[in-house]
């Protein structure tokens, strides 16, 4: 019996999908009623024990966000076949096979010694906030939002891919149809050669701190702010909560609406530490 009974689960969606003459999927999307009735086939066949009444949603969402959890679960030999998955929501859908990159999968954000590290009060917010801080993304965002880490991150340090002249909170989990940003920014800087000034969306993904910072995930709330808004460009950022630290931030290269054609994955551009003084319950 493997590790995880998820893992027979999707190795049965697969064969129903997988065609071995061509090495291709008869399609890639997976819906919420294929896991359930995947479920019902491993506890027939298999003498799995998987609740099949559960909430569907939530079986790849615990799958990816942990560091361990896709190596320890998704099956092995799917993956010597060449294929992966990743979350795909909305319409029913659950998961999506994709092709498996060697090493792509092991790409982990977290800092090093080499991270630009950067204090941050956090007397600002209010004792009786802080008291009912916990573990978790809309805390995480809350404490962000209210210290003002994306804008002091837009604001310092070196490498900067725009020198911002105003930078503002726009809104916390903002639901589109195939993906969910958690915060989304606009930075305001000057055009060359004009007096006319250029608005730049920030997109925001937050994470707990044994979470992986998904590439796919953060690929799709860019097409998703371009589909969604007239902007020219999108600097894709996730934050991670480090424990009794402060917050992570990564900052991808920048995306022009141009190029979303083929725009595939967001590419790393720097990363910052913020620590949090004093300490902030929760993060």
């Amino acid at each position: 019996m493997p590790k995880s009974q998820k893992t027979p689960v999707i190795e049965r969606i697969f064969d129903l999908l997988y065609n071995a003459s061509t090495g291709t999927l008869s399609r890639t999307v997976v819906t919420a009623t294929d896991i359930q009735q995947a479920k019902q086939w491993c506890n027939s066949n298999l003498a799995t024990t998987i609740k099949t009444d559960t909430n569907p949603s939530n079986f790849m969402k615990d799958i990816v966000r942990s560091r361990s959890a896709m190596e320890r679960i998704w099956p092995e030999r799917v993956r010597n076949l060449g294929w992966t998955g990743t979350q795909y929501t909305g319409d029913g859908n659950l998961l999506e096979f994709i092709p498996y990159v060697e090493g792509e999968a092991e790409i982990d954000y977290k800092p090093t010694a080499a991270t630009p590290i950067f204090e941050v009060q956090s007397l600002s917010l209010p004792l009786a906030s802080k008291a009912l801080g916990r573990k978790d993304e809309p805390w995480l965002l809350q404490v962000a939002v209210n210290l003002r880490v994306i804008e002091t991150h837009f604001a310092v340090g070196e490498n900067r891919q725009i020198e911002a002249l105003e930078l503002n909170h726009l809104q916390m989990d903002i639901k589109l149809r195939k993906v969910q940003i958690d915060a989304l920014f606009l930075a305001k800087r000057s055009m060359e050669d004009s007096d006319a000034h250029e608005s730049v969306l920030i997109t925001v993904e937050a994470k707990q701190e044994k979470e992986r910072i998904l590439i796919e995930q953060i690929a799709r709330q860019v097409k998703a702010a371009f589909a969604s808004t007239h902007n020219e460009l999108v600097i894709p950022t996730a934050i991670v909560g480090i424990r009794k630290k402060g917050i992570y931030v990564v900052e991808f290269k920048a995306v022009h609406r141009s190029d979303i054609g083929s725009f595939t994955s967001p590419e790393f551009h720097r990363e910052a530490m913020f620590i949090l003084k004093p300490a902030v319950q929760g993060i």
